[in-house]
């Protein structure tokens, strides 16, 4: 559900939870001016204010913290793909200096390893989920590579060892973007994020002014901050999920470069 509500454009998620979050404190707001006069709250400024900042500098060392971290997962998750794209694109390069029996099959599997990606892989990482098909063709690309006999010269046995390692690195940065795309923060790090954000939000609300609307305008600002802020983390807790996802462009350009090589 939360992938599928991620999925919308991002102003209309952004636009949907600042209507509710904004919703909720002015009603919050008002019941608590219901009860309490504001001229009360204005007594214990001076101490609410002190401990309101602390609980501010503490709230804003975990979210530094959290998208920071977030942050240069979301980059590593980018450059694996990459990296994985790179690894495809040098393996056919490296192929059509091997044995010419060799070279249609590899370029034909290269090719259906990355159409099966494209078309398959991405839908299923958008849930954390592997496709077992781009698998087993790159399984296949192994078994191609393992079939090929000694009867090569010094060039050809070195190209075939370069392209060992390529596609073993190519294996490890596959296997790397499917742990990519399952989320990262743990469930118990969101709930601290949460609590924190309504924390302060239900802080803010204590802070009496004269004006009523003054005060809900000030308070729906702090909720439509703190908004922004969880909805960064969500983006960037999950890379290949929602409206900003990285999408397979690399794969396509290396299709391209393959099908039109000049």
């Amino acid at each position: 559900m939360l992938n599928s509500f991620l999925e919308l454009p991002v102003f209309l998620v952004f636009l949907i939870t600042v209507i509710i979050g904004t919703g909720f404190s002015f009603l919050a707001l008002m019941l608590i001016r219901r009860h309490f006069d504001w001229e009360s709250f204005k007594e214990n400024h001076e101490v609410g204010g002190f401990l309101f900042n602390a609980l501010g500098l503490i709230y804003a060392a975990l979210i530094a913290f959290v998208v920071f971290a977030t942050w240069e997962e979301y980059n590593d998750s980018l450059e694996n793909f990459e990296m994985e794209a790179n690894m495809l694109q040098g393996l056919y390069l490296l192929s059509k200096g091997l044995p010419e029996e060799y070279q249609p099959v590899l370029k034909s599997e290269i090719l259906a390893y990355i159409e099966d990606v494209k078309n398959n892989d991405w839908p299923l990482l958008d849930q954390g989920m592997e496709n077992p098909s781009s698998g087993e063709r790159l399984l296949k690309i192994w078994k191609i590579y393992e079939s090929m006999d000694e009867q090569m010269d010094e060039k050809q046995y070195i190209l075939l060892q370069e392209s060992l390692y390529r596609l073993n690195d190519l294996t490890d940065y596959r296997r790397l973007r499917i742990l990519s795309s399952q989320e990262l923060i743990p469930a118990m790090m969101w709930t601290v994020l949460l609590v924190g954000a309504l924390t302060s939000i239900g802080f803010s609300l204590f802070f009496g002014t004269k004006s009523f609307l003054l005060q809900a305008a000030m308070t729906s600002l702090f909720v439509i901050t703190n908004i922004l802020i969880i909805l960064l983390i969500l983006n960037l807790d999950n890379p290949f999920s929602g409206d900003v996802k990285i999408q397979p462009d690399a794969f396509r350009d290396i299709v391209k470069f393959i099908e039109n090589p000049e």
